[in-house]
């Protein structure tokens, strides 16, 4: 499961009993999409539609594992790339990947230091680099923190991020990463169900040298939520190729049978502006992924 799929880690209690039949579960599974979804008018399909084709099946399942099939195909027809159906057996696969995600590559990078995931080195001309593979790893947030204190401490005049193929991951980390940088509210939600959600940085800024994001269509998420906040507030100049345009926030409800209903109940936007869903965060400066880093010291070069 990518982890550009969760942005929350809420969960909220349905009314669903391991006891009640498959009819009535298959009813809340349904209705969580259909008062929760942020824009069912988005979708390819009539969610109405379809319930009349899986809901006969899911009330006839001969078994638990054949009903929770019959679920995960019909979350399948949301198509979002996000929003998915559970099933207990699952659950503790998809919880065990939080914050063990495999390491990703080091962009010519030779003398690195790593904190968890978070590596950093002070290039040439105090210009210091932090590559950020992931939002969902343990500590991540204090990580990059810790790094840019040390970074500055080294004498860095400038950062440059990089987030080139982050797949997302926490709110909440991209809340505090953001603070690391800049103060205020930068983020609100979008939904068909509750007023808009402000979010604000999180933390006392470390920093107030320059700021280049680099980032590729591989940045997704809570990543693109870093980076597009920051260029909105003109905190960051962002480098390298659009982002994936993959910004709706995944709620999961917990059902009392074990299983779960990953929804997109809403999109991330930043305060005052159009949300990133389906349009990515368009750089500042646009860059193959891969000459993306020796582009961010030619700017900083020539614009010190």
């Amino acid at each position: 499961m990518a982890l550009r799929y969760v942005f929350a880690v809420c969960c909220f209690l349905a009314s669903l009993s391991f006891a009640q039949s498959f009819s009535e579960r298959f009813d809340t599974a349904w209705r969580l999409v259909n008062e929760r979804y942020w824009d069912l008018s988005r979708l390819t399909v009539d969610w109405s539609e379809v319930r009349t084709r899986y809901e006969n099946e899911a009330a006839s399942a001969v078994d638990e594992a054949s009903f929770y099939a019959v679920l995960e195909r019909m979350y399948d027809e949301i198509g979002d790339n996000h929003s998915v159906f559970v099933p207990p057996d699952k659950v503790l696969e998809i919880r065990s990947s939080y914050g063990d995600l495999p390491c990703l590559g080091v962009f010519g990078q030779t003398n690195l230091t790593s904190l968890g995931h978070v590596s950093y080195e002070l290039l040439d001309n105090h210009i210091a680099y932090i590559e950020l593979p992931d939002l969902a790893s343990d500590f991540v947030a204090s990580h990059v923190r810790e790094a840019v204190q040390a970074l500055e401490t080294a004498g860095a005049d400038a950062y440059i991020l990089d987030i080139r193929g982050n797949p997302g991951g926490r709110l909440v980390s991209m809340m505090q990463i953001a603070g690391i940088f800049t103060t205020g509210f930068l983020w609100r939600t979008i939904t068909n169900w509750t007023l808009p959600l402000p979010y604000p940085a999180i933390g006392s800024p470390e920093t107030e040298d320059p700021l280049i994001i680099l980032i590729d269509g591989g940045v997704n998420s809570a990543a693109e939520g870093l980076a597009g906040a920051l260029q909105k507030r003109e905190r960051a100049t962002i480098i390298g190729e659009t982002s994936a345009g993959n910004v709706e926030a995944v709620m999961p409800f917990c059902l009392r049978d074990g299983s779960q209903a990953w929804i997109a109940t809403g999109v991330l936007a930043p305060i005052g502006g159009p949300t990133w869903e389906g349009v990515g965060v368009i750089p500042d400066v646009e860059s193959s992924s891969e000459s993306a880093l020796k582009t961010a010291l030619r700017y900083l070069k020539e614009n010190p």
